[in-house]
């Protein structure tokens, strides 16, 4: 997935663990603390200095800290949504992945997607046009699937569903698949963002989903229905797992706290 030019940056020791982690998964360049006892990543005294160098010299940048310190830090740096940095925040636990800073223009919701692969976070997306989508695909799939055969499942599974191909906000799909470039070219033609659910959130799925015996030799009980559901809030299954020749579709829709649909 062409994220562009890395950093990820901590400020305390069990930050510096996550940032760490991201930092390997990623190929990320990595910016610890000099407070931080770690022989890793490039060591910086002032945060403020070591934000403003990042500005200049990075497409994206991973900040496992508390979101009001990033506020402060990027504030006097910023100057336009089309040239800034992609800007995603991260607790150091890995709960969520924040998307702070130049989300839609700048690639920040891309980014935050791509973070929450890579920790098992959720990505928390505001802006409008991608948090008002209400629903989410759960796609698997054979090895080396074409990104035609993938957009044509999902194009049929959507009229399945009665819904727009354009109305999926999220593909979601298990870990193992994050190298499959088919399905990684699909969502890009398509503009849905793409995330990848670590195997943990699999084997602990509070929902009742159907077996699958493709997903048996990773060690899961399926793939489609449960990334589809896991990937949304509140989610619902609207179509069942609908399989093709190499891919197997399955969406799911968000229902609203406002009116319980």
């Amino acid at each position: 997935m062409n994220t562009g030019k890395l950093a990820v940056i901590a400020v305390t020791e069990k930050g510096a663990a996550q940032a760490v982690y991201i930092a390997k998964h990623s190929g990320a360049d990595l910016y610890l603390s000099d407070k931080i006892p770690s022989a890793e990543g490039t060591k910086f005294a002032s945060l403020k200095e070591c934000f403003s160098e990042l500005f200049l010299n990075y497409t994206g940048i991973i900040a496992v800290m508390a979101q009001g310190i990033v506020t402060r830090m990027c504030a006097p740096l910023l100057n336009s949504k089309y040239t800034d940095p992609a800007i995603v925040v991260c607790d150091e636990v890995g709960r969520y992945a924040i998307s702070a800073v130049s989300g839609h223009e700048g690639g920040a919701n891309k980014l935050a997607h791509y973070t929450a692969s890579i920790t098992g976070a959720v990505p928390v997306i505001t802006t409008a046009t991608e948090a008002n989508k209400r629903y989410t695909a759960g796609i698997g799939c054979r090895k080396d699937t074409t990104k035609d055969q993938i957009i044509s499942a999902l194009t049929d599974a959507c009229e399945k569903a009665d819904i727009g191909i354009k109305d999926i906000r999220l593909i979601a799909s298990a870990w193992v698949k994050s190298e499959e470039q088919g399905l990684i070219d699909a969502c890009e033609e398509l503009e849905i963002y793409l995330r990848f659910l670590p195997k943990h959130l699999y084997d602990h799925c509070p929902y009742d989903t159907e077996e699958s015996a493709a997903a048996k030799h990773i060690g899961i009980k399926a793939v489609a229905e449960p990334s589809a559901m896991m990937a949304g809030f509140n989610t619902r299954l609207i179509l069942k797992k609908t399989v093709y020749e190499n891919v197997t579709v399955a969406i799911a829709e968000e229902m609203t706290m406002f009116t319980g649909e």
